[in-house]
């Protein structure tokens, strides 16, 4: 695929992610059921890396041990964080504090992110992608916050929050052009 396509599938990819996300909110911010929100987020990222993975079967697996990390360092963070007295969260099924389905986004998600990212570094992709992350990230929070999913405890903020994604996502984007490369 040509150099500019494959950037515009990107960015068109990310676009459409924000707006996915912005439907998302609404839906969650407007009475969406509240366990029924876990569900919906896994559904959609398993849906998504079946999206992302049509034609990249060769770096399926890369984008496999990158989910797997999120999903590990996500873990560690929220159970640390619960473990810290700054947040809980309410689910069906949880290890530690961090819901089944969490966990489940964390991998299908992370492995379709990196999938979809430029097989190249290119620093604005990343800030943007970071950034619409991170935002919709805390205001996710936000919003299971609103239906009794996650609770923010002692000095935790949204603004913490977005810090705490953004950094995950910087994280992220070093593992992925660095430790798993194409």
């Amino acid at each position: 695929m040509a150099k500019s396509k494959r950037y515009w599938r990107e960015s068109v990819t990310l676009a459409l992610l924000f707006a996915y996300f912005i439907v998302l909110g609404a839906l969650f911010y407007f009475g969406m059921p509240g366990q029924l929100s876990w569900d919906i987020l896994l559904v959609s990222a398993i849906i998504w890396l079946g999206v992302e993975a049509r034609g990249n079967s060769g770096r399926l697996g890369n984008a496999l041990k990158i989910g797997l990390f999120l999903m590990v360092f996500d873990f560690i963070f929220e159970n640390s964080g619960w473990v810290l007295g700054l947040w809980q969260t309410h689910s069906s099924f949880a290890i530690g504090v961090v819901p089944i389905e969490v966990m489940g986004i964390a991998f299908f998600g992370g492995a379709a992110w990196a999938l979809y990212l430029p097989r190249k570094f290119r620093l604005w992709h990343s800030l943007a992608d970071c950034t619409v992350f991170a935002l919709f990230g805390s205001l996710g929070e936000w919003m299971l916050i609103r239906q009794g999913l996650f609770v923010y405890k002692l000095w935790w903020t949204s603004e913490l929050a977005f810090v705490a994604y953004f950094g995950t996502w910087v994280i992220l984007h070093f593992v992925r052009y660095r430790v798993f490369r194409d």
